[in-house]
């Protein structure tokens, strides 16, 4: 019974973190469209070569962000790959694209905060006590009992 709200949790968490970057994909989006009838009106007048196209830098800036944001999540993360990053910086390497800081782990820090901030019994305690009851109240009358409920009347 008690692996049951650790696991809304997770949903919840994995939901809301879901929606933001979705959020920051749209606005980015936004921007990068009419920028990109830009670049490329500049190529075309400019005759602009590969290597010096607008159009192409922005694409590249376009990949990157992609790869910041993770929105699917297809580029895993875990604490090592961060220790590895730091390491080759040090070490004067470049690091991997795949390893600079991301979206998740801006997440992570949230949720580490949050987390310092419950600890020590702030607000976010009794949210989640809130909300977690709340959950427990939806569960008890899932959406099929309260339709069956409502074809009998």
């Amino acid at each position: 019974m008690t692996d049951k709200p650790a696991s809304r949790w997770s949903i919840f968490k994995k939901l809301v973190i879901f929606q933001v970057k979705l959020a920051f994909d749209a606005l980015r989006d936004l921007f990068l469209s009419p920028i990109s009838f830009g670049c490329a009106l500049i190529d075309i007048i400019k005759n602009n070569p590969d290597e010096q196209s607008y159009f192409k830098k922005l694409m590249t800036f376009g990949g990157k962000t992609d790869l910041w944001l993770n929105l699917f999540s297809q580029h895993d993360y875990t604490p090592d790959d961060a220790n590895k990053s730091e390491e080759r910086t040090i070490s004067g390497q470049e690091g991997d694209e795949n390893l600079q800081k991301n979206a998740d782990q801006l997440f992570d820090k949230i949720e580490d905060l949050i987390r310092e901030q419950s600890a020590k019994g702030g607000l976010t305690t009794s949210a989640k006590s809130t909300l977690d009851g709340v959950l427990q109240k939806l569960a008890n009358h899932p959406v099929s009992k309260i339709s069956e409920k409502d074809k009998a009347d």
